[in-house]
C-alpha cells in the first residue's frame, strides 16, 4: 500500500482529513485539538492508577483489557485459547493483528490504528505479515519508555476521569489524585445481599436492622463518596426493566431480606423502592444520575461461565419500557428535592427519539439540561451510532445541553475515542452548517463544538 493511501492518526499523524470531509469540518476540529478530556464514566482499574502500574508488554496494554477486541476475534472464528486462554501474549497479539483486516468499517479498525500510533508511533495497518515485527517494536518501546497508567492519562490530556466504584469499595485509592474520582456503580445497592449489608454496616459505622437504618447507611456512604469528588451515580436498567410504585410494604420486604426469605417477585418491588430512594438522595446531595438502558446481558451461558459477565458478549435488548422509565422519573420528581440531573444512555438505537424527547418532559427551577441523552453507548459508539444520536438530540431536544463523550471502557488506550468522537461531531456539524440547516455564523459554531466536546462535561463534574 502506498503512503498516499494510508490513513494516519493521532500524535504522529500526517493525514489530517480522517473523518473530516470538508475544510469547515477541519476548521471546527482544530478548535478541539487543545481541549482536555473529561471521561465521566469508565471501568479503568483504580488499583492500576493508584499504584501507577507500568506496562511492559503491548498485549497487556492493548488487547487484554478490551472485550471489544475479544468479541471481534470470536466472530472471526478465533479459538478461545488465543483470546482469554493459555496461549502466549505474543501468540494472542499476532492473532489479533490477523483479525484486524477482517473488520472493514468496524470502529475497531479505526480505534486500533489510533491507539497504536498515538502511543507507539506505529503507522502500518497490522496484519499477519507484520504482526511479529509490530509486537517486537512495541515491546522495545515499553522497555525504553516508562509507560504507566498515569503517564497515559497525561498523554491523552485527561483532565478528569471517573472509574466506576461500588458503594462498598475502598475509597482510599482515590486519595491524592486530583484528576480521578469515582463514578458510583449502584447495581449491587438496589439488589442488596446479606454480605453487602454487613459491609455497608461496617463502613457506615451503624447497625442495619430495618429499612430506615439501611436508608441512613446509604446516605452516610454517599456522603463519603462525595468527599472524594464523586459526582456521577450510575444504574443499569437492563432489558425487562420494570418499576413498581411504593405500596407501603417495603419495610416488611426488607425484613424478609434480612431473614433470607424474600421471594424473587417481592425482591423486584424492593429493588424499585431502593432505586427510588437513591434518586431522592442523588437529588438532595447534587449527584448526576446516569441510567444505562437496554442491555441484554445474558446471552451465552457458556461464555459467561468461561470468561465472566464482562467478556464482551452482551447484546442489545428490546426497546425501553417507557411507562416504567417515566413512572420512576415521575416518582422521584414528585419528592421534595425533585429529579437529579439525569443522563439517559440507550443501547437500542430504536430508543434514540424516546430518550431525546424525554428531555422536554421534566423541568426543575429553570435548570438547563435536567434530562439529557447520553453519548452513543457500547455497541453504538461508532460513526453510525453517534450520528443517529446527534440527529435525534438535535431535532427532538436541545443539542447544546449534550454532556459530552465518555468511553465506558476498561482500556487506558480507549481515550482515543474522544478524538474519534470529536472528528465525527465536527464533520456532522460542518455538513449541517454548509447545507444551511444550522443558522449561525462559524464563530458561534466553534463555541458550540467546545461546549459539546468539553465545557458541558466540565460543568457537569463541577471542575
Amino acid at each position: 500500500m502506498s503512503d498516499s493511501r494510508r490513513v494516519y492518526f493521532g500524535k504522529y499523524g500526517m493525514q489530517k482529513k480522517f473523518l473530516l470531509k470538508t475544510e469547515t469540518a477541519r476548521t471546527l476540529y482544530l478548535e478541539t485539538k487543545a481541549l482536555p478530556i473529561i471521561d465521566y464514566h469508565n471501568h479503568l482499574s483504580m488499583e492500576d492508577i493508584s499504584k501507577n502500574v507500568r506496562f511492559y508488554d503491548v498485549y497487556d496494554l492493548w488487547i487484554k483489557p478490551d472485550p471489544y477486541k475479544h468479541r471481534a476475534m470470536r466472530m472471526c472464528g478465533v479459538s478461545e485459547k488465543y483470546i482469554t486462554g493459555d496461549a502466549s501474549n505474543e501468540e494472542k497479539f499476532i492473532i489479533w493483528c490477523e483479525t484486524l483486516p477482517k473488520l472493514p468499517l468496524n470502529p475497531l479498525s479505526h480505534w486500533s490504528m489510533m491507539e497504536l500510533e498515538t502511543v507507539f508511533g506505529i503507522v502500518e495497518i497490522p496484519n499477519a505479515e507484520n504482526a511479529k515485527s509490530i509486537y517486537e517494536r512495541c515491546n522495545r518501546y515499553l522497555e525504553t519508555h516508562e509507560v504507566t497508567a498515569n503517564s497515559l492519562l497525561r498523554l491523552f490530556n485527561v483532565e478528569f476521569a471517573c472509574p466506576c466504584a461500588s458503594l462498598t469499595d475502598d475509597l482510599s485509592v482515590f486519595a491524592g489524585n486530583a484528576c480521578v474520582a469515582p463514578s458510583l456503580r449502584g447495581d449491587d445497592v438496589v439488589a442488596p445481599t446479606i454480605g453487602f449489608l454487613n459491609t455497608l454496616s461496617r463502613l457506615a459505622e451503624m447497625a442495619i436492622s430495618d429499612l430506615h437504618d439501611f436508608e441512613c447507611a446509604l446516605e452516610r456512604r454517599l456522603l463519603e463518596f462525595k468527599k472524594v469528588g464523586c459526582v456521577f451515580a450510575d444504574h443499569a436498567l437492563d432489558d425487562g426493566f420494570a418499576f413498581y410504585c411504593n405500596d407501603g410494604k417495603n419495610g416488611e420486604r426488607f425484613q424478609a431480606l434480612l431473614k433470607g426469605e424474600l421471594s424473587a417477585c417481592e425482591g423486584k418491588k424492593l429493588t424499585s423502592y431502593i432505586l427510588f430512594t437513591l434518586g431522592m438522595l442523588y437529588a438532595k446531595h447534587g449527584f448526576v444520575l446516569q441510567l444505562h438502558i437496554g442491555a441484554q446481558r445474558y446471552t451465552s451461558s457458556k461464555l459467561r461461565k468461561m470468561v465472566g459477565p464482562a467478556g464482551g458478549f452482551a447484546g442489545i435488548g428490546n426497546t425501553v419500557n417507557v411507562r416504567a422509565l417515566t413512572e420512576f422519573l415521575d416518582a422521584v420528581d414528585c419528592t421534595e428535592y425533585g429529579l437529579p440531573k439525569t443522563v439517559l444512555f440507550t443501547l437500542n438505537p430504536a430508543d434514540n427519539a424516546v430518550m431525546s424527547v424525554l428531555a422536554g418532559s421534566y423541568s426543575k427551577n429553570g435548570e438547563a439540561g435536567l434530562i439529557t441523552q447520553g453519548p452513543a453507548w457500547w455497541w453504538c459508539d461508532h460513526k453510525l451510532g453517534m450520528v443517529e444520536m446527534f440527529e435525534n438530540t438535535a431535532v427532538f431536544s436541545a443539542l447544546s445541553n449534550f454532556v459530552g463523550m465518555t468511553t465506558d471502557s476498561r482500556s487506558f488506550l480507549s481515550f482515543v475515542r474522544h478524538d474519534y468522537f470529536r472528528r465525527i461531531l465536527c464533520d456532522w456539524l460542518a455538513d449541517k452548517w454548509e447545507n444551511g440547516e444550522i443558522l449561525c455564523d462559524l464563530s458561534n459554531l466553534k463555541l458550540l463544538v467546545k461546549k459539546l466536546c468539553y465545557e458541558n462535561a466540565k460543568k457537569a463534574v463541577r471542575l
